[in-house]
Order: C-alpha cells, then structure tokens, then sequence
C-alpha cells in the first residue's frame, strides 16, 4: 500500500509540532526533577537542623527524664500542626517519643525507604537518623504537602502545555506553509516552464531562505545555458543544412548536366568534374570539422603535461608552407600543459590558418606562448584585413564569416574558431580578440595553471 506523499508544509507542521511537543516534555521533566530535588534537599536540611538543635540541648541530666518530660522536650523542635516525629534513643536503649511519634515510628519501622524518602497511606516521608553522644536521634520529616503542590503545579503545567499545543497548531500551520511557500512557487514555476510561450524561461526567486534563493538561482542558470544550447543547436542544424545544401545541389546540377548533354558535349564533363571534386572536397573538410567539433565538446580526463612549444613549431610550419607566409614563434625553449596532443594541435592550426588566410601574400605571423604562475597564454597576432570590433564575439559562432563578400575567394566552412573556443572551454580557460587600433588582429587564449 503506497504511503499519502506528504508537501512541504505538512511535513514542516509535524516536524515543528513534534519539536515543540518534545521541548515542552523536557521542560516538564526537568520542573519535575528540579521539584523533587529541591523537597528531597528542603527536607534533608530541616532534619539537620532538628538534628542538631536538639543535640545540642541534650546534657548528662537529661537522661534521668520520664517520658512526660522527653516527649515535652522534643516537642519543643517541631512545628506545630505538622505532622513530623522525633525519636531519640539514649545510650541506655532506652527510646522517646515526641507527641504521637511513638505511634509514626512503628507505622515506618517495617517499610522500605528510598534514599530516606518513606511513602506511608498517600503520604511522603523523609527519615533521618544520626548519633550524637551516644544518642540516637531520628527525625520523621512529613512532606507530603510539598509533593501535593508540585503534583498540582505539573498537573496545571500539563494542562497549559495541551492548551498551547492545541493553539499553536494554526500558528505552525501558518509558518510552515509562508516558509514553504518559495518551494511551491519555485515547484509550480518549473511545471509551467513546457507552457511558457517566452525564449527566456525563469523560476521565481525568492529573497528568502538564503540556500533556496541559491537553488533558484542555480535553476534559472541551467534554463539558461540550456536555452542557449538549445538556440545553438537549432542555428547550428540550419546552418549546416544550408552549408550542406549548396554543394549538394550544385553537385546534383553537375550531374544532371553531364546526363543530359555529356554524350553530345563532351567537353563539359570535365569541367563539371572538377567542380564535383571540389565541392565533395569542402564537404568532406565540413563534416570533418563538424565531427571534430562533436568530439571537442566531450571532457577530457586527467592527462600528462605535454611540451607546447614543438606542436607550435611544428603546424606552424605546415601552415607556412600552405600559404607561403612567415610565421614568428616567441617562447622558451620548452613551455609544459597537461592538455591532449591533438587538442592543441586543433587549436594553434586553426588560429594560425585563420591568421594565414586573411594575411596577405607573404605576410607575417606572430605566435607568442608564456607561462605565469597563473596563466598559460598564447597570442597569435597578424597584419591582415583586421575585424570589425561588433563582431568580436560573432566569429566565434559556427557558420560565422566576417568578410561575406569573400568568403567565396578564401577557403574555410566558419567552424574553425567555433572549435578552439569549445576546446579552450572545456579547459576552463577563455579566448578573445584583443582590441586595437589598426588592422591587426590579436587572439588571445589564457589557460588556467
């Protein structure tokens, strides 16, 4: 049988009702102990004190007394209309009585006691014995009417704990629910979000408590970052569709051509497939690239510091070679970061092909690579067409080509930077196009040590 699921308020109501129920225990248990120590204490103090009073009355003589005379004299240590005896036992064995004393003592003499405390016919006792002189002197102590009225006090204290229990269960209610109140909105903000029509999709944040304005918060990030994944993905399939579907359809064209007039103008076939192998050629580099961007996104594991200065050097001549520029490496002699080989290498390749392609004709190319005790930082500066300061955030989204009306003579399918900036993320590091005043363009990558 499946339990009723419980809300917040109910489960804060009974946690805070039972709090409460078992504070008020405490505090009864705790009057209750103080009470009984303060009669046991009372009780035992007020012996003594008879104790010794009569102690230290007794001389030699007093021994020659007739028990007239005794039960006068020890009735002189009690108070009146009470209900307390003395016995005391000379050291001749023989034993006094004060007034009806005599009487009390038998009543107790066969009955056990409990740390001196004696409970006789709905009463409570406290017996003391103590020598003195070779006297025995016993002190039958009747506190019954000190436990009557602690017994009444808890009696009337139990009572006004129920009433304020009763009382305070709408007050907890109230509480619980204005305490629980940010969570339900929170709850019944998350089950609306499929129905919110709006791109930006928020939960209410409270001010208070604290830890659920954090969880709030943290909820309304996550929203965040997953629209934006969900808008970039969205852009991404449509872009690659239209970058796909171009040379798809020129190819389709090509081919139709050849089928149509191939037999009777033979000189277009070679044409038209040369224009096929290019353009099979830039899908082949697309979804290459595409893959690799799939690939940069994935977390890398714990890996072993590699040297960065020979990958540098190493694609910084491919690169050389491809577009016949110079290239200027700037470094020690051996710069160490725990990345993956190939991970580096997708990144200088693409920032120094990206430098390469927009310089012009034997231009030059600086890459300068430093440590700190906080940073790994590459620069890959050129002195080609520059960029455009609005779209220093822009080229790094896929598809994205500055120079559209070139874009046509400078070969490159726009995923290159989008992939250094994922695997610079994945890093925990960040990449930016340092401002400047001229023509140049400076790429900056900071790598966390």
């Amino acid at each position: 049988m499946n339990k009723k699921i419980k809300t917040t308020s109910q489960q804060l109501t009974r946690l805070f009702l039972s709090l409460f129920i078992v504070i008020l225990l405490l505090v009864n248990l705790a009057f209750a102990g103080v009470s009984i120590t303060f009669i046991y204490n009372n009780a035992h103090q007020q012996a003594e004190e008879v104790i010794d009073t009569v102690s230290d009355n007794i001389s030699d003589h007093d021994e020659h007394k007739n028990k007239k005379e005794w039960k006068l004299f020890l009735n002189a240590y009690l108070a009146r209309q009470s209900n307390d005896a003395i016995a005391l036992k000379t050291p001749k064995g023989k034993t006094v009585y004060s007034e009806d004393g005599e009487e009390l003592f038998e009543k107790v003499k066969d009955r056990r006691n409990f740390n001196h405390v004696i409970f006789l016919n709905n009463s409570v006792y406290y017996l003391q014995n103590e020598y003195a002189d070779d006297y025995k002197v016993s002190v039958l102590l009747n506190v019954n009417d000190l436990f009557t009225l602690i017994t009444h006090l808890l009696l009337a204290i139990i009572v006004l704990n129920l009433f304020a229990i009763i009382c305070s269960i709408p007050l907890i209610k109230r509480f619980s629910r204005k305490w629980s109140q940010p969570l339900e909105k929170i709850d019944r903000g998350i089950a609306a979000i499929e129905q919110q029509t709006t791109a930006e999709k928020k939960v209410f944040v409270p001010k208070q408590p604290v830890e659920i304005r954090h969880v709030a918060q943290s909820l309304n990030e996550l929203l965040e970052y997953q629209n934006k994944a969900i808008q970039r993905e969205q852009q991404f399939v449509t872009d690659a569709s239209h970058e796909l579907k171009t040379p798809l359809a020129a190819i389709r064209g090509h081919i139709n051509l050849i089928k149509r007039r191939g037999e009777d103008h033979p000189e277009i076939i070679a044409k038209s497939l040369k224009y096929i192998d290019s353009e099979s050629s830039r899908m082949e580099v697309l979804v290459n690239e595409l893959l690799e961007l799939g690939r940069a996104q994935k977390q890398h594991q714990s890996i072993e510091p590699v040297d960065l200065v020979s990958i540098v050097q190493k694609e910084s001549e491919i690169v050389e070679q491809e577009y016949n520029c110079r290239i200027s490496v700037l470094s020690p002699k051996k710069v160490f970061y725990p990345i993956e080989i190939k991970d580096f290498r997708l990144v200088i390749h693409n920032l120094l092909d990206n430098a390469a392609k927009y310089s012009q004709m034997e231009g030059q190319v600086i890459v300068k690579l430093q440590k700190d005790h906080k940073y790994l930082t590459l620069l890959v500066k050129d002195y080609g067409i520059g960029i455009k300061k609005e779209n220093y955030e822009k080229i790094f989204d896929r598809f994205y080509r500055e120079d559209q009306a070139h874009s046509s003579k400078i070969k490159g399918t726009g995923i290159g930077l989008a992939i250094v900036k994922e695997i610079i993320e994945k890093y925990h590091g960040k990449i930016r196009v340092i401002p400047n005043m001229t023509k140049e363009t400076i790429f900056e990558v900071r790598l966390p040590l």
